[in-house]
């Protein structure tokens, strides 16, 4: 997964790069609405997620219930399973 999150928190966008279960499970917390299933190469917006909104991934909708989730932070970053690798991008440069 990856999420380019904006930084006044008006919202985030995140795209499924690649996926075991050919799909990337979205659980928000707090948020509406609160789950959705991106098929792997698709993109989706979402309003009012912003930096610090709790969010889980997954495979598969199962393997969400247990999540502990990670907190997103403003800027571009990709996620693997529960562990994410934030990526400074300079001012200007396309995010896909």
């Amino acid at each position: 997964m990856a999420f380019d999150v904006d930084a006044a928190g008006g919202f985030t966008s995140a795209k499924c790069i690649a996926s075991t279960g050919k799909t990337c499970q979205i659980d928000f917390r707090g948020v509406t609405p609160r789950r959705a299933v991106l098929q792997v190469g698709e993109m989706r917006h979402f309003k009012h997620v912003g930096p610090g909104a709790p969010v889980c991934i997954a495979a598969k909708a199962a393997d969400l219930a247990g999540c502990q989730p990670i907190r997103l932070r403003a800027g571009y970053a990709r996620i693997r399973k529960e562990r994410s690798d934030s990526v400074a991008l300079a001012h200007g440069h396309a995010r896909s």
